[in-house]
């Protein structure tokens, strides 16, 4: 007997109705004939001939005690079976619905789906599939087209709920920019594109409909067409997903990742077909979920020219990076300070790298970043890097407490900034720093606040940095910059190293230090191993590396220190000897107000030539109210303090505190006045390295005069 006619016999035995029936009752369990003839309604002489029939074609089999049960074949057959079973009972559905280019393992394994349920209804398939996207807690797998519009905002739901998502899309659907930009639900569907949770590839061709999650599944077919009529197949038992799972994988081992058209490019094509401007603008809500928050603001400032943020947004240990031109702005403000908060948590310390909670690195950007309200950070709240221009105002920066947030800087200690801009002269268009609120101790039992038992009063006690004892604070620093500068109007409180820095300008910055306010009551942190426990103001050429010098003006700020060793305004040279290192020249220190409790020294101009020190009032306590010095080295550059002009300040409520233990212990000529074992204090100090000063002061002042070629002109008090 050939194999096509053993076929068709196989087919004849297994078409009869009672045939297939028998089977199907000895695919359960073993039976005798009274039981098969009970179960069928059959006579029993029917039920031989069918069962005799059976047994010639060798799908059953009978044993001693006249239990008949399938034979290997006959499991095998009736097995095979199930897929010409499910094609025949939804055969209406596949005379238009097409299985050809699905893998052939599959369509084998096609009655794996038999408890499967058609629906012929549109609505009812997306609808099964919104709900299932609802209800999904773990996971959610996509086969797409098209992203099924009714189930968008659930999508976006989902993914704020942490559940886990993997799409695969039609790669010359998604190429297209309606997908991207052009539906009414984009901005929800633009904010999780860029999420950890979401996961999306591309095949050349989607060839069959997927939705499976944890609880059920469904799927359609294309058409003969080859498109989708979104009519299918829904089921929730475990067959069919493990069905469906299979065969999403075997595709999306096939799949490449999604390559997203680029706002410009999708601007490019809205243009050239004469619709609308797409918009610039969109509204961000915070959901306080460090799964969602950075990826929904970082997809936002990607593809948008203004982003408005509102709530609170939980960024977890991730940064955002901006690298094009931007405005990022808080909605709304109450009591002066912004509604709008955002904060990292989850970061592991110590921190080897530099970390930022806002980045701002892209060539030519220009980029604005206000109204926000900044509750806790690592390393640096906001940071600049490259760009054309940044401006950073009336946003709040507080953190509960300084330790543990510092990047690590050896023996100098765990370094932590506010704002901290490291441009390597960037920023040609400028940087503005205004309105804005630091705090880094805003609760009495945090920060600074902890005391040491009081042995942080006494001037001999450092704390151990490089053990994490205590950290190295900047409120604003601003380095590197080739644009003007300016810091304006800023409130800065509790920074126990440097309130406002600047340093490293080429000579086109242009820096003005402007209506500050510098205020703390924290001990300081000696940074970088300074005389001084930490500095209101601080400018200096630069620190490291070769550089220009730049102007730089110091106006109407007011500094209030009031714990041991700070100093009010401090300007230094270059801390390197390299070549082309240059001092600063020509600026200005004016109309500052300084208020100082056992403080050092109320303004330090060190190594620069020409400032303008005028109309400042220094009050409170310290060794020396201005001081000038510089230095000289055989061999090396002049160093020295040249032609700075010191007049009309006003010391009339400065103490000067008398020399001590610890002042006649550090007297070395650089860090006090005098002699090893003899200090002196003064409210004027011209150091050895300062020359052709001119001072003016009353004649109730003191004066130590240890340069050269120094003018000292005394005045009456016109009081």
């Amino acid at each position: 007997m050939s194999g096509s006619q053993r076929f068709y016999d196989l087919l004849f035995e297994i078409s009869n109705e009672y045939r297939h029936g028998i089977l199907l009752l000895l695919q359960a369990k073993a039976m005798r004939i009274t039981d098969l003839t009970k179960e069928l309604s059959l006579t029993t002489p029917e039920v031989r001939r069918h069962i005799s029939r059976l047994r010639e074609a060798s799908l059953a089999k009978r044993d001693l005690e006249g239990f008949y049960s399938l034979t290997p074949y006959g499991e095998t057959t009736l097995l095979l079976l199930k897929e010409f079973d499910f094609m025949s009972l939804h055969s209406d559905y596949f005379v238009s619905h097409s299985l050809t280019h699905l893998p052939q393992e599959f369509v084998k394994r096609i009655g794996e789906l038999e408890k499967c349920e058609h629906t012929d209804n549109v609505m009812d398939f997306l609808h099964f599939i919104e709900k299932g996207i609802k209800e999904a807690k773990e996971y959610i797998w996509l086969q797409v087209d098209q992203y099924p519009l009714t189930a968008l905002t659930s999508i976006y739901e989902a993914i704020n709920r942490g559940v886990h998502f993997r799409i695969l899309e039609d790669k010359g659907g998604s190429d297209g920019p309606l997908l991207d930009l052009g539906s009414p639900e984009e901005p929800q569907l633009s904010r999780t594109r860029h999420t950890p949770l979401v996961e999306q590839r591309t095949l050349e061709r989607v060839i069959v409909y997927q939705y499976i999650s944890e609880k059920d599944c469904a799927l359609a077919f294309p058409t003969i067409e080859g498109g989708f009529d979104y009519k299918g197949f829904k089921a929730a038992d475990d067959k069919s997903k493990v069905w469906c799972k299979e065969l999403f994988q075997r595709y999306w081992k096939r799949s490449e990742p999604r390559v997203y058209t680029s706002p410009t490019e999708y601007v490019r094509q809205v243009r050239a077909a004469n619709l609308d401007e797409p918009r610039g603008r969109v509204i961000v809500e915070g959901h306080n979920d460090s799964l969602v928050d950075a990826q929904v603001v970082q997809d936002a400032v990607d593809n948008y020219e203004e982003v408005i943020l509102r709530g609170t947004f939980n960024f977890g240990s991730s940064m955002l990076q901006i690298s094009r031109s931007v405005i990022v702005r808080g909605e709304g403000r109450e009591n002066d300070i912004p509604s709008t908060i955002l904060y990292k948590k989850g970061w592991a310390f110590p921190f080897r790298e530099w970390d930022y909670l806002f980045l701002v690195n892209g060539e030519g950007a220009d980029v604005t970043i206000e109204n926000l309200s900044f509750t806790d950070f690592n390393c640096s709240c906001i940071g600049g890097r490259r760009g054309n221009s940044l401006n950073i105002r009336k946003n709040r920066i507080t953190i509960p407490t300084g330790y543990g947030r510092g990047i690590t800087y050896g023996a100098f200690g765990d370094m932590l900034l506010g704002i901290w801009i490291e441009a390597a002269h960037s920023f040609r268009g400028g940087v503005t720093i205004e309105w804005n609120y630091l705090d880094y101790a805003p609760g009495p039992i945090w920060g600074g606040h902890v005391s040491r038992g009081g042995l942080e009063d006494d001037p001999e006690y450092r704390p151990d940095l490089f053990n994490h004892e205590y950290y190295m604070g900047y409120g604003i620093a601003v380095n590197s910059v080739s644009g003007k500068v300016r810091i304006e109007n800023n409130i800065v409180r509790n920074v126990n190293g440097r309130g406002i820095a600047t340093e490293g300008h080429l000579a086109s910055a242009d820096v003005r230090i402007r209506h500050n306010t510098v205020i703390s009551d924290v001990y300081g942190s000696y940074p970088f191993s300074s005389p001084e426990a930490g500095a209101g103001v601080l400018a200096q050429s630069v620190l490291s590396s070769s550089g220009p010098g730049f102007n730089v003006e110091i106006e109407d700020n007011i500094i209030k220190l009031d714990k041991l060793n700070f100093s009010g305004i401090v300007i230094l040279g270059p801390a390197t000897d390299r070549e082309r290192a240059e001092k600063l020249r020509g600026g200005i220190i004016r109309n500052n107000r300084i208020q100082l409790k056992d403080g050092y020294e109320g303004i330090h101009v060190r190594k620069s030539d020409d400032f303008d020190v005028s109309d400042n009032t220094i009050s409170g306590e310290a060794y020396y109210g201005i001081r000038i010095s510089g230095r000289q080295r055989p061999g090396e550059r002049d160093m020295r303090s040249l032609n700075n002009i010191v007049e009309d300040n006003d010391m009339a409520d400065l103490r000067i505190r008398e020399p001590d233990e610890y002042s006649n212990k550090h007297a070395d000529g650089r860090m006090f006045a005098g002699s090893t074992g003899v200090s002196a204090s003064a409210h004027i100090w011209l150091g050895k390295f300062s020359k052709k000063n001119v001072i003016k002061l009353e004649k109730h002042e003191t004066v130590i005069d240890e340069g050269k070629n120094n003018t000292i002109k005394y005045v009456e008090n016109e009081s």
